[in-house]
């Protein structure tokens, strides 16, 4: 609301200066002229021009006041054309600022519908890889055990193939669970982002054992929606997986807070991440493409992302999102909040 109200005033400001310098500097010109006249009544500034030309009449001097005359209206007249061309300037740049604003928010719009596509195909593929292939293999497995219960006593050979059996099903039913969770975070439709942050950073605790992890949640995170969940859990994700490649034994610390509700706006949402590993030289380009995701996530939901870092300073970044981002607007049917109870982190 504030990034709104801004560019109102800073344009009802700029609308107004033009009119205000224009008769500001008019008023000057006609108090200079009326004091320029008042003191060439005084002097008989005219007398005295003709009594210094006088001498030089054949040069035609006593003509010079009438075409300084008509050199000033010149000047008025090329000044004049000269400030409607740059007010014609002004409003072709005001436009296509709008432009540049309106295919902005366009641009906005399309790569948040890119994300909620995108993780909507991710829902659907984990469901039907839960629903569809984990109750095949637990019925292989079940299956595999029955033929290893009946032949432990008779075939050696069919007792270890059971067991085979089952070790396959087993190992094909925990990938299949990795890629359920990478393609949807567990609990977050269920129980909510702060819960579903905390099972993540549960895992990376039993991984990564010689690190400290600590999560701190503050505000209301009910009723987001289901977009600006998502992004705040792979920017988490994210991070934690930026810590297990560079800072293996740092100390990390992840804030979640959401600030209230005002009369400026609705609120935002704000995610930090730091670390008080090796960190990196922020000048050197960047081979892989985390963070620019993690920006484009942000950015695309109308946010701001910053980062910041030094060797041996550790590495911080900062997520800034509109507590309403993703949510459809009153004309659009609500399909992308997100309605589940939450449950706060410890």
């Amino acid at each position: 609301m504030r990034s709104e109200s801004l560019p109102a005033l800073a344009d009802d400001h700029s609308a107004r200066t033009p009119r205000s310098t224009v008769s500001r500097d008019l008023a000057c010109v006609l108090v200079v002229t009326l004091i320029a006249g008042a003191c060439f009544a005084m002097f008989d500034f005219s007398e005295l021009t003709y009594h210094w030309t006088r001498s030089a009449e054949r040069f035609q001097l006593d003509e010079l006041p009438a075409t300084l005359v008509v050199l000033a209206l010149g000047c008025a007249w090329f000044a004049w054309r000269r400030y409607q061309e740059a007010q014609r300037e002004v409003r072709r740049s005001r436009a296509l600022e709008k432009e540049a604003e309106h295919l902005l928010a366009e641009n906005r719009r399309l790569a948040s519908q890119a994300i909620g596509a995108q993780e909507s195909e991710r829902r659907h593929l984990a469901r039907e890889l839960h629903d569809e292939l984990g109750q095949y293999l637990n019925a292989i497995s079940l299956d595999a055990g029955r033929i290893r219960d009946l032949s432990i006593a008779r075939e050696t050979e069919i007792h270890r193939l059971s067991l085979a059996v089952m070790q396959s099903a087993t190992h094909v039913y925990r990938e299949i669970g990795g890629m359920i969770r990478k393609l949807r975070p567990i609990g977050l439709d269920e129980f909510g982002l702060p819960t579903a942050l905390e099972h993540c950073i549960e895992g990376w605790r039993e991984r990564l054992p010689q690190a400290e992890f600590t999560l701190a949640v503050e505000g209301d995170f009910d009723h987001l929606s289901d977009a600006l969940n998502i992004a705040l859990y792979r920017l988490v994700q994210e991070g934690l997986t930026n810590v297990s490649k560079f800072a293996r034994q740092s100390r990390v610390e992840i804030y979640l807070v959401r600030t209230p509700e005002s009369e400026r706006g609705p609120g935002e949402i704000v995610v930090t991440m730091a670390d008080d590993g090796p960190g990196t030289d922020l000048s050197i380009p960047r081979k892989g493409l985390g963070l620019v995701g993690m920006r484009e996530r942000v950015e695309a939901l109308g946010g701001e992302f910053h980062i910041a870092s030094s060797p041996g300073e550790g590495f911080l970044f900062c997520a800034r999102v509109p507590a309403q981002a993703g949510l459809p607007w009153p004309s659009e049917p609500n399909e992308g909040a997100s309605g589940a109870p939450v449950k706060s982190a410890k």
